[in-house]
């Protein structure tokens, strides 16, 4: 699983499709999916994982909101890394929970997740796949006002 297949990614192009792949799912609660880019990033990235790892958190923005809400997704870059945010209007995570949802199988609310569906593994893929991108993703959540995630990938990663 932990194969590695290295190619020339323009991320702002893969974040569009993530975000039309998800659009259906989005409007069925209308919720607003909002894409901002600063800058055409080109990088070498494993283009599938990628494409998971950012799928997967805006997925679950989408996920854990209210009707009518919004998520956006920001992709800026500076000379050594590309950074991808990832906010929601949604139910927002307890501090004390922060640093367990990336772990495998965790899940926030057991009876909530039963009508959300999904396993428990996102959060743990995707950040298996920014670490093997020698990169980081770290989360900002208050309970009630929605969630942020911030991924920092470096740009030349490759030794």
């Amino acid at each position: 699983a932990s194969d590695i297949s290295i190619s020339t990614v323009n991320i702002n192009e893969l974040l569009e499709m993530v975000l039309k792949r998800l659009r259906p799912i989005a409007k069925l609660r209308n919720i607003e999916l909002v894409y901002e880019s600063y800058r055409d990033v080109m990088v070498e990235v494993d283009e599938v994982k990628m494409s998971l790892a950012f799928t997967n958190l805006i997925e679950n923005a989408v996920k854990y909101n209210l009707e009518d809400g919004w998520v956006r997704v920001s992709l800026n870059a500076d000379h050594k890394y590309f950074y991808v945010k990832v906010s929601d209007s949604g139910i927002g995570i307890q501090e004390e929970e922060q640093d367990a949802i990336f772990e495998r199988f965790y899940r926030v609310d057991k009876a909530r997740s039963r009508g959300t569906g999904g396993t428990g593994l996102g959060l743990s893929i995707t950040k298996n796949i920014i670490l093997m991108h020698k990169g980081a993703v770290k989360v900002y959540s208050k309970e009630g006002e929605g969630t942020t995630f911030t991924v920092r990938i470096p740009i030349n990663y490759i030794e």
